[in-house]
């Protein structure tokens, strides 16, 4: 039998945990996806949203579908008290609607810091691809901290943290897409440098600029350990 076409051992997925705007949040890593406790997301994250109709009515606008989990997940929850024994069932989210829903409800009526004009002529283009596409600029003067606003969108002319820009768009939001595997934790790899940078020297300064910029604050030296590997060593 040909191991590649079995199912997986554990397919209610690793139980573990994860981080959602600064709160520690139980889930399960199923299929390289981390699916997270939806009760613990409300009473946490979105506690400041009491109605329950609010939430349903993001969901229902971005598509985001939340399941139940299985049997097996359920049992996990109780064993570990993070549930009740008492509990009938429990819903799921991705961490990828997860992301999509909390800047929705958090940052959708809120209005970020403007950049000062002087700045913006000492920063550089950068773009991400992620839920409708944004460009910016990074102003690096301003990344002092992990949590700085430091990049302006070039649509609205706001700052946003390096997290934040990555789930940010004014086009459309792609709420029909199947998304999956996103993290804004991950946003080193989702900025990439503007594409109207064609000079070979100019280019090749900038991305170094933002290599260096990325390995920053980068606490868990993944970005650092990538860039080292990439690396060939001299002859």
């Amino acid at each position: 039998i040909d191991k590649r076409i079995l199912p997986p051992p554990h397919p209610q997925g690793r139980q573990c945990e994860t981080v959602l705007e600064g709160e520690t949040i139980s889930c399960f890593v199923v299929g390289g996806e981390k699916r997270l406790w939806l009760p613990q997301v409300t009473h946490t994250v979105l506690r400041d949203f009491s109605l329950l109709q609010q939430i349903n009515s993001v969901c229902d606008e971005l598509h985001i579908y939340c399941s139940r989990c299985t049997a097996d997940q359920l049992e996990i929850l109780k064993v570990m008290g993070i549930l009740p024994f008492s509990a009938p069932s429990c819903g799921l989210i991705t961490k990828t609607d997860a992301e999509r829903l909390c800047n929705a409800l958090i940052y959708g009526g809120a209005y970020p810091p403007r950049c000062k004009k002087e700045l913006t002529e000492r920063s550089f283009k950068i773009y991400h691809e992620c839920f409708g596409k944004c460009k910016g600029l990074f102003v690096p003067e301003l990344y002092t901290s992990p949590n700085a606003a430091c990049i302006q969108c070039m649509d609205c002319r706001l700052m946003y943290p390096t997290h934040k820009f990555v789930v940010h768009s004014h086009k459309a939001q792609e709420n029909r897409t199947c998304h999956w595997g996103f993290d804004s934790a991950n946003w080193r790899a989702y900025v990439l440098l503007g594409q109207d940078y064609t000079g070979k020297e100019e280019k090749s300064r900038l991305e170094q600029l933002l290599d260096e910029i990325k390995e920053k604050f980068d606490f868990a030296n993944k970005y650092k350990r990538k860039s080292a590997f990439l690396v060939k060593p001299s002859l």
